[in-house]
Formats: C-alpha cells, structure tokens, sequence
C-alpha cells in the first residue's frame, strides 16, 4: 500500500470475485455514477473475464444473470451522467439504481463505500471505502479495501455491520448477512489498523473531528478538492498547529491566507467524466479514463509523530457540510505504523505547488459560480415528483405540483433515454409532456429518461443527466429478457443455447460492444448434436443445481426469442432461428417438466 501517484490499483480489479466465488449482494454508494461504468461492475462482478471490457456478447448474458437482483447501487439523484453510447444494452440497469433524494441546495448524499457478499467456501466479505466515485474519472482518488479472513492477523471491525445497518439502509441487508458482518474478522493493508468508520445520513451533524487524530502531532498534511473556512478550522483539531494543504487554485484562492493552513495545489478534479469503452479497448492498464486527468480528487488527513500517524481518509471534503454535516458521508480513521506509507502520503502532498494566488483563473472560478447555480435550479426541480407512463399512445413524463418554481428560472428539456437529441421543453404549467408517440416495443421500454437545463443568463452553462423514474406499464422481468433476446440476436441463438447446455462460449473473442458478426463467421454446433439425451444428463451430472436453475430460465427465455424473432423485418436468420426454436422447444420442455415436475 502507497500513496505513490504511480500505485494505482483498481477498485473494480479489487471487487472481482476469485475463482469459485460468486456474489450474492452487492451494495455500492457513490454521488456520481456513470452508467457504462456501472455495466463495467456488472460485467466483473457478474463475469469471469480477466479484462472487463472485454467480455464477450454472451459474457455480458452471462454476467447479467450473475448480479440480477443482488446489485443495488446508491447515489445522489440527478447525479447519473448522461452516456454517449452503448444505450440501447443500459436500460439493463435501469433496476440496480437507486437515487437517494437528498436536496443539493441543502445536503448531498456523498459517501463513497462498496459491500460485497462472496459465496464460496469460505463465505467472504469485502468492504471498500473512499472517494472514488463511479464514473471514467482518472482523477487521483484514494480508498481503503478490507476483506473478511479466518487468517490469525485478521482483526474485528463491529462499525461495517453497523454501517451496513445504518448508512445502507436501502441496500436491505439481511438478519443473518448483518450477523456474518458482526462476527467478521477483517485484513487491513500491512502496517495499518482500523480505528474506526464514522458516517452520517443525509441531514446527519456528526462531525467528524471531534477530538485529535493524534495528540500533539509534529507532521499533518491534508488533501481535499474542495473547501471552506469551517471546514479548515475543524482540520486545525486534527492534532497539529499546522496543516500543509494540497488543493487547486481556484479552492485556495477561495480561502487563502489562513493562519494555521499551508496552501500548496496541483489540478482541479474532473470526477464526472465519462467512460471511452473504446478506450478501456485500447488502454490495458486503464480504469475507465478519458481524458488523462492529473486532478486530485481524494480527501485525506495525516497526523504523524514519531513512527506513529493516523489517517482519515474517505468522501468527506474538507467544508462544513462534509466535516460536520450535513452530507452523508462515510470515513475510515487507521492507525498507522508503516512509516513508509505515511510518508508517501506527507511527501506527496508536498509536492504540490506553493500556492500563487495571481495563478487563479478568474474566468474558470466564474464559470464554477455559475454551474453551482445553475445545480440550485435542478435541484428544485427535482423536488418535484416525476413519473414516466408507457401507454398505447406513446411515453408520457408526468410533472408534480410545485415544479413552476424550477421552470420559471432555467430552460428544462426532457428526452426519451434511447432517443437522446429527441429533445422536449418542459414549460411552465405543464403537468405532462409526451416524449413518444406511437407503440413502443419492449425491449425499449426503460425508467430512465434524460434531462437538459440551461442557464437563462448564459445559454453555454448547461448540465445534461439521467434519471430513474418511478413508472407505470412496465414489467421489468420481461422487457429485460426481450432485450437480452434483442441483443443476442437470431445470429447468436445457437450460440445461446450452447452457452446455457455446454458452459461454451462461442461468442469468446468478440467484444459485447462489437457489432453483430455473421453466422458464417463463426463455427456453430447443429441444434441436433446439441440436444441429445446424452448432452442432457451430462450437463444435468455435471452441476444438477445449476442445470435445473439454467432450464427454467431457458424456457422464459424462448417465449421472449420467439416474440423477438417474429418482429419485422422478416430476415432469413429470423426464419432460421424460429425453425431452431420450434424444434427445440418440444425437447426443452419436455426435460424442464421431468425435472420440475419431480420425477
């Protein structure tokens, strides 16, 4: 473990299951989120591919089922990024999401934690901690990642459970899940040991230096993207009469001179950038970057005397509202014995710039004043309640009583998810806005809906964002299986069904985000040497259990294929397809039936 801006890990490669594991609850926090990131969690937590980006179609399948209603993930509504691509396969996703309704005007739901339950054997837990949020930033952002061992080093940790309990209360984590947290014995990294989590709820006034991290400190450095003069005071209790401070410009400028703090600066974080998946491509030791970005993101505190420090680190700037509240927030305090590790730390806060305050763009710190304004409009309306409606007519977006207040100070447009530049004014008084007309088929029904506003005073500040809407006249279950049958494609279809028979891939060296390939391109198995009472009652052998689990899915899955493949245009691998199919099926059924039925 290292401070070193060259030692990057991870957080996804940390989360991947080990060989023979697979999760059974995943439960993520973050302000923002990227949905193209979100699908790169899935395809890792869910996967078995070394390289996420990499998967294959049917991997993607695969991964999917692997996470389908044990992956939840928390973050501040109207916070989700507006993706350039790859929209049509993210509807998926649409029920992992969960906004936290948190008002930005007066607090913000900001903690950035991961919670994973591993099956295996052992049963393990991971839980990770910091101030990555997730999305395509390469920022540079520090976190904390714990596992639970039977290892004689492993050490208690009774606050993950009651984080669990309290902090992700939406991630509904079970009586006994809550049990095996409480019993946990945990790794830390080398060196280190957990002294506490501290967190709030949105709304929360626990502050988080309440007394020294460590008495009479003769070192402290400190690193936060954004601050204020409250929250730098409360840095001053940390155990040290003085602080070197790495921040940006623009922060500093804000706040500097201040008795006690030593301003020193690097560049400003870009944490809402988006994911290039054709980059992930290209970038084998990538994180979900572009562009290269050298801002610093993490908010840390360091207190070193002699050989000892400790650390706080997490989600928590150094302002009032992430201090002292009331943001939610979640940070880890460790106690340090590694000199090297804190040292690493101290050092590279030091290598920042002293802090010139004639280096402050004023045009850039103008524009920033004029986005966070912009946010205090959004946020109105988003106290609004929302809805989405899919009818015979079309997609209708119903607005709430009280909206007129938002629409009167900013230009609010609405589109539907997989139309993007479909763009729709919302305008004042309007109760609901008809973003489609016409039949919508259902693999392209969603809850997700985007959203544009734009500043009255300067047409060039303008936020896009996603958000999940309550709706009404969608069965989830079944658009996700159109669209998984949608995306396989008539092409795939045998490919499919070896995959669910076999455990084979034949889709392996294509990328999921790769276009369809024709079947001539790929050699596959006749539907006859498939499915032969022998291949049956080998694959049965070989894993009963998951056999009997893949054929109930199976026959879901083949109403979906046979909608999908009756929909024009009427192509020659449709008609294909739908002779497989029919013969198939029988058989499909037949063996379901004996194996469900008892016999």
């Amino acid at each position: 473990m290292s401070f070193d801006p060259g030692s990057r890990i991870s957080v996804f490669g940390a989360l991947r299951p080990d060989a023979g594991q697979s999760i059974s609850r995943a439960v993520i926090a973050t302000y923002s989120l990227d949905l193209v990131a979100l699908l790169g969690l899935v395809l890792v937590l869910g996967g078995d591919a070394e390289a996420e980006f990499e998967n294959s179609p049917l991997g993607l399948v695969k991964a999917f089922d692997g996470v389908r209603g044990r992956l939840r993930v928390l973050h501040q509504v109207g916070r989700i990024i507006a993706p350039r691509a790859h929209r049509s396969i993210l509807p998926l996703l649409d029920t992992m999401v969960e906004a936290i309704p948190a008002n930005e005007r007066r607090q913000s739901w900001h903690p950035k934690v991961a919670l994973v339950r591993y099956n295996g054997d052992p049963v393990q837990w991971r839980f990770w901690i910091g101030s990555r949020n997730l999305t395509g930033s390469r920022d540079l952002d520090a976190g904390l990642l714990l596992a639970s061992s039977h290892d004689m080093a492993a050490r208690p940790v009774r606050d993950i459970a009651k984080l669990a309990r309290g902090l992700l209360i939406e991630g509904e984590f079970t009586a006994s899940e809550l049990e095996e947290l409480r019993a946990a014995r945990w790794l830390a990294p080398a060196g280190t040991a957990v002294r506490r989590l501290l967190w709030r709820r949105p709304g929360g006034g626990t502050p988080f230096i309440s007394a020294p991290l460590l008495d009479g400190a003769e070192m402290a450095s400190a690193i936060s993207p954004f601050i204020d003069v409250t929250g730098l005071r409360q840095l001053l209790r940390a155990g040290s009469p003085s602080v070197t401070l790495l921040t940006n410009d623009v922060s500093a400028g804000s706040c500097a001179p201040l008795s006690g703090i030593v301003f020193r600066t690097r560049s400003a974080p870009e944490p809402e950038t988006t994911v290039s998946v054709e980059q992930q491509a290209v970038d084998r030791t990538a994180e979900f970057i572009e562009p290269v970005s050298a801002g610093v993101h993490a908010k840390m505190i360091a207190v070193t005397k002699g050989k000892r420090s400790t650390i706080m680190l997490g989600s928590a700037n150094l302002t009032k509202r992430g201090l002292l509240g009331p943001n939610a927030e979640a940070v880890a305090i460790l106690d340090v014995t590694d000199t090297a590790l804190a040292g690493s730390l101290h050092s590279f806060v030091q290598s920042g710039f002293e802090f010139d305050p004639s280096r402050v763009d004023e045009d850039l710190a103008e524009l920033e004043e004029s986005e966070r304004q912009l946010d205090e409009r959004i946020a109105l309306l988003l106290e609004c309640k929302l809805g989405l409606e899919y009818e015979v007519g079309g997609l209708t977006l119903t607005v709430g009583e009280g909206a007129d207040a938002a629409l009167q100070t900013a230009r609010f447009e609405a589109a539907p998810f997989l139309a993007p530049d479909a763009w729709v004014r919302i305008e004042t008084g309007m109760r609901s806005v008809r973003l489609l007309r016409g039949n919508i088929v259902l693999s392209e029904q969603t809850s997700l809906v985007s959203f544009r506003a734009t500043s009255l005073t300067d047409p060039t500040v303008q936020r896009c964002w996603v958000l999940s809407l309550p709706v009404t006249g969608l069965d989830h279950d079944r658009r996700d299986r159109a669209l998984l049958t949608r995306y396989v494609g008539a092409s795939r279809f045998r490919d499919w069904l070896r995959s669910q028979l076999e455990g084979l891939d034949g889709t392996a060296g294509e990328r999921w985000s790769d276009g369809l390939q024709k079947t001539h391109e790929r050699k596959i198995s006749r539907i006859s040497e498939m499915f032969t009472l022998e291949t049956m009652l080998s694959a049965w052998a070989r894993d009963p259990r998951g056999f009997e689990r893949r054929t109930a899915g199976m026959i879901a899955m083949l109403d979906s294929f046979q909608e999908t493949f009756k929909e024009p245009p009427d192509e020659e691998e449709k008609r294909a397809a739908l002779a497989d199919l029919s013969d198939v099926r029988p058989f499909l059924q037949a063996v379901h039936d004996a194996i469900h039925g008892g016999a």
